[in-house]
């Protein structure tokens, strides 16, 4: 054990420099390259070995690696009679990390309410007004969330005169998160087509495709970095194609895999495609979103970020920043990303599951999904869990016992996201519930004990009093 704790503080030197950290590092920087640092070996052995003993197995090390490892060490040197125990650190100490992801989570997010620590946030309707806004906060609404890359301009005075009206009746502030556009692609097409398996399909990139093939153009081509064998998709994986051919007018595709009715090109479909690395990170229309956001003192979605040179186009002075990990290259950036966005901006992170599936494919987002839950913690930064959460139930009314469990993850998050749909009222309502019971089972990967309150003892015809929603289940 000695010998990892100083093998782990000597590797996490060597990760904050390669970060371009320079003098006392942030604490919650350390504290993820020592996290870096020790995840890096397998544990699985030493977990094993430590649980007879009474001890810790490691697992729950995330926000307090350093103070985890000398305790163990310390409660090692004891059980080895090579030094009298000399007590616990004082539990402030040992889990200031935990403290401060609550401190940057209120500052950014706004208080917990009574009962339910993750904060929901709402992907507001495209109809909104002030009545509305205040039925969705008193459902369960904590965080507004407004994609600006989406929402003509004209619309934007509309949506923020009903939040000043709504916060005004509440007589409190709704956070509020304004997305930029950041690279993101979506298609224009000359009309609507139908394509399936095995179809030749245009991209344009300049002057006309061959009459009677199916077409589409990308809205911004100067991003894109495409060549013979890559693929793209279109709609969050709903239709994957392959460059098949470059052409005089851009690229021949074929399709590999769409619905087995088809699929329809239609303009506005999201479209997810190899980028250069050189294209600005910043369009037109994300200037004045940052611009705004400086104004209202809204927090910033930061679209498609991938590398610490999109942050540095970024103003000084916004109330906060979330990173959305959409890409392979932003998940793999991610410490470098950090390492440059939490001395600048309060800092918050969003796994945003749909664009993430499409880049990563399923078995690995899922995975990864663990994983970044793990390494944010580490750095302390509050998370957002977003994509598809109770998606049934937003769009059609009701929900699958899958998206039930999958919500029920989502309370390991600082947030929880929810899109819009005409069922978002009861979503709302039944994240809401869930949330609380899952806070009363567990903390981020630690199980709370609470008292099971369903198999009383034999004689015993009232269990003791818990927590709201215990689940006793009677004769």
């Amino acid at each position: 054990m000695r010998a990892l704790r100083e093998a782990v503080e000597g590797e996490a030197s060597r990760y904050l420099a390669a970060w371009g950290v320079a003098g006392p590092p942030d604490p919650s920087l350390a504290n993820l390259a020592r996290y870096l640092a020790l995840r890096r070996r397998d544990l699985r052995p030493l977990q094993r070995a430590l649980m007879p003993h009474g001890l810790s197995s490691l697992g729950r090390a995330e926000s307090r690696v350093a103070e985890t490892l000398l305790a163990l060490e310390r409660a090692l040197q004891a059980l080895a009679g090579e030094a009298p125990y000399p007590g616990a650190d004082p539990e402030e100490a040992f889990f200031f990390g935990e403290g401060l992801l609550e401190a940057r989570t209120r500052g950014l997010f706004g208080p917990e309410r009574p009962g339910r620590k993750t904060r929901i946030m709402v992907t507001l309707p495209e109809e909104v007004g002030t009545a509305s806004l205040l039925e969705l906060v008193e459902a369960g609404m904590d965080v507004a969330r407004l994609n600006l890359g989406k929402l003509p301009e004209e619309a934007w005075p509309g949506y923020l005169r009903a939040l000043r009206e709504a916060e005004a009746a509440l007589g409190r502030p709704i956070p509020l998160v304004l997305d930029l556009e950041g690279p993101r692609l979506r298609i224009q097409t000359p009309g609507v087509a139908r394509v399936r398996v095995g179809d030749a399909v245009a991209l344009v990139l300049r002057g006309e495709a061959p009459s009677g093939l199916p077409a589409f153009a990308p809205d911004r081509p100067e991003l894109l970095a495409l060549g013979v064998g890559d693929s793209l998709s279109l709609d969050e994986g709903r239709l994957w194609a392959q460059v098949e051919e470059a052409t005089p007018y851009g690229f021949r595709l074929r399709v590999l895999l769409a619905p087995p009715k088809g699929f329809k090109l239609k303009p506005g479909r999201a479209l997810n495609a190899p980028l250069g690395l050189e294209a600005p990170y910043l369009g037109e229309r994300d200037a004045r979103v940052l611009a705004l956001a400086q104004e209202l003192g809204a927090l910033v979605g930061l679209s498609f970020v991938r590398t610490p040179e999109d942050l540095g186009a970024l103003p000084p002075g916004l109330k906060g920043v979330v990173l959305k990990l959409e890409s392979r290259e932003g998940v793999r950036n991610l410490p470098q990303l950090l390492a440059h966005a939490l001395p600048r901006f309060p800092t918050a992170a969003m796994i945003a599951r749909g664009d993430l599936g499409v880049e990563l494919g399923p078995e690995r987002t899922a995975e990864m999904e663990e994983e970044l839950l793990w390494l944010l913690e580490a750095a302390h930064t509050p998370v957002v869990w977003a994509t598809h959460v109770l998606d049934r139930l937003v769009r059609k009314g009701t929900p699958t016992r899958a998206e039930l469990a999958d919500a029920f993850m989502g309370g390991r998050a600082e947030v929880v996201m929810l899109n819009r749909g005409p069922f978002l009222k009861e979503a709302l309502r039944l994240l809401d519930g869930l949330l609380r019971r899952m806070e009363a089972h567990q903390y981020k990967k630690t199980p709370r004990l609470r008292a099971l309150r369903s198999w009383p003892l034999p004689g015993e015809e009232n269990p003791p009093p818990g927590p709201p929603g215990g689940g006793f289940i009677p004769a």
